[in-house]
């Protein structure tokens, strides 16, 4: 009996132990996380709820401050997370690890508390990203580090078509896995460099099928044909149509494929000729007040993308031995202006902001696409509410009539496009935004830094952080209308200075700009030297010059009349930008004549 009463005892005493350490454990724990509690790599064991949403916003805030980090071939890239639209949703996740020990029935809340401390749970982190503007940048930094492959190929000079056989290797970035790498390491809220790996691209095309291919593009420059307009007739030589040829692939075929911006070139010569351009709204102005409002009118334009598409659709029926057609009739259309309304019915009566940018030093081509793309922008109006988009407004720049080709920063080149400069247009367009007191939606920085945006408008050193970069399709500058009338956007170039003046009517909004302030700063990378066989052996050309990189901050304020303050934050990251250099090598090929 004492033997049972000593084991009764001793249980509870133990029963006691037990409940009194539970007590303690569930009263230490009733306002926190229960133990051995994980959010992705990040434990939030032993935390309030708000303290375990600040250390999740915690990782987020070092995101957004030193950008998302990859690592290609040993070099480090640096992805901002705004670009993206990453968010991050912490109170969910802080709900997840809360709620353990805390739902279900009472005994199951029991149960997981007291096997919290045995076993650890990790809750999955979750991010939320824009998928296009994602797709958009890893083409970006990809295209820094792919190294195209050399296929069999056509070599087309004159009337004489050859096929070229020597081939190499070359080396991708995969998009897909690359992506699915990305957003795993932010999901675990992993601040180190992701890794990202090259994959080899092996050359495809069938060497057997090189007699067909010539034929093909043979067919294609076997007869030059006309573009018709009215009494005008333009005539497309084979040897024009000879440079227009490219070496595409269907399967392991080498077949005639056409570059759509050589023939873009071609037809914005023609329209520059047969075009009409209508004529956008225009003002006078005196002492910062519109005194005359000059009503739009209509002109009409070559449909260049038809013209294209029929080009395009002629010479690949010409290849497949199915078309006899010798002229084109050329389409148009009549060009509507922009806008239609009164002064006084669209509320232009004032000048809300302005700003204006150098370009001292730019090349003529340049500086004739920044003209043209003021022009294309100048009378525009934007309506109360409405979103303005600068690719938007300036349409298909690749063929749109009037514009040159000249360097635009793609990837980790610089190389001749259509519309090179129009980015003096839009960071010109992104200051008078901000001059004006409007908000901005959407601005990217671009890839390296560009002397011609690190001034003001008189010419002094403001340093990097200012400029808008945009590209067709994406990146694009978009800002919004939020005032109650429309506003004019009216712009011109004086000498080696774009301006754009914005006229609407005032709401005694304020607005200001800190900085932009050089956050750090990398020196340039060792210089580049490529090999080419397009320069004679031992001759070297310079294709561009070294680039600092590093990161620059601006706070862009608006003071509303009713005393409400809006504030974004503008953050650039720069790559660094070696010197380049052409080197002529000499090289052997095989080919097919």
């Amino acid at each position: 009996m004492r033997r049972f009463d000593k084991i009764l005892n001793a249980f509870l005493a133990i029963l006691f132990g037990l409940s009194f350490i539970f007590s303690f454990y569930s009263l230490y724990y009733s306002g926190k996380v229960l133990p051995r509690s994980y959010i992705a790599s990040i434990e939030v064991s032993g935390m309030s709820r708000s303290s375990a949403i600040e250390k999740v916003q915690a990782i987020y805030k070092d995101f957004a401050e030193n950008g998302i980090r990859l690592r290609i071939n040993g070099k480090e890239e640096i992805l901002d997370p705004k670009n993206i639209e990453l968010k991050v949703p912490s109170a969910s996740l802080i709900d997840d690890a809360w709620l353990f020990g805390r739902k279900g029935k009472w005994h199951e809340q029991l149960s997981s508390r007291i096997l919290a401390p045995f076993s650890m749970r990790v809750i999955q982190g979750r991010i939320e990203v824009n998928e296009e503007k994602l797709k958009s940048e890893l083409a970006l930094v990809a295209a820094a580090y792919d190294i195209a492959k050399k296929d069999i190929r056509y070599d087309i000079s004159g009337k004489t078509v050859r096929i070229l056989e020597d081939t190499a290797p070359g080396k991708i970035l995969d998009r897909k896995e690359a992506r699915i790498i990305i957003l795993d390491n932010i999901a675990r809220f992993n601040l180190s460099p992701i890794d990202l790996f090259l994959k080899e691209d092996r050359p495809t095309a069938d060497i057997t099928f090189v007699d067909t291919a010539k034929e093909m593009a043979e067919r294609m420059i076997a007869e030059e044909f006309t573009l018709a307009r009215n009494d005008r007739k333009f005539k497309v030589t084979r040897e024009q149509i000879g440079s227009w040829i490219v070496s595409e692939y269907e399967g392991n075929k080498l077949i005639p494929g056409l570059n759509r911006k050589l023939i873009s070139e071609y037809i914005a010569g023609i329209a520059d000729e047969v075009d009409i351009p209508s004529q956008n709204t225009a003002i006078k102005v005196e002492d910062g007040k519109v005194t005359e409002f000059v009503p739009p009118k209509s002109g009409h334009a070559i449909l260049q993308n038809e013209t294209i598409q029929i080009i395009e659709s002629l010479l690949q029926a010409k290849s497949l031995g199915k078309a006899t057609v010798r002229e084109i009739s050329v389409p148009v259309a009549v060009k509507k202006p922009v806008s239609e309304g009164s002064r006084t019915d669209l509320g232009i009566v004032e000048l809300m902001g302005k700003a204006t940018t150098p370009f001292t030093g730019s090349p003529a081509n340049r500086i004739h696409n920044i003209k043209n793309g003021v022009k294309f922008l100048t009378g525009i109006l934007v309506p109360p509410d409405e979103e303005f988009s600068t690719v938007g407004a300036l349409g298909a720049i690749d063929n749109t009539a009037g514009y040159l080709p000249e360097l635009v920063i793609k990837g980790d080149e610089t190389i001749p496009e259509f519309g090179g400069g129009l980015c003096q247009v839009s960071t010109t367009l992104f200051r008078a935004v901000m001059n004006s007191g409007l908000p901005v939606v959407e601005r990217r920085n671009h890839s390296y830094r560009v002397p011609y945006y690190e001034r003001d408008g008189e010419g002094n050193l403001i340093g990097p952080g200012l400029d808008a970069t945009i590209y067709e399709g994406w990146p694009d500058f978009k800002f919004k209308n939020d005032t109650s009338a429309h506003i004019l956007i009216q712009g011109y170039v004086e000498g080696d200075k774009a301006t754009f003046e914005f006229y609407g009517t005032g709401d005694g909004r304020k607005s200001f700009i800190d900085g932009p302030e050089t956050l750090k700063e990398t020196p340039p990378p060792d210089t580049v030297y490529i090999k080419t066989a397009e320069l004679p052996k031992g001759e070297k050309k310079k294709i561009d010059t070294a680039h600092a990189g590093g990161t620059a901050v601006a706070i862009y304020k608006i003071e509303y009349p009713d005393g409400r303050v809006e504030e974004q934050e503008f953050k650039s990251y720069y790559r660094p930008w070696p010197e380049k250099w052409l080197v002529g090598t000499a090289t052997t090929t095989t080919a097919f004549e």
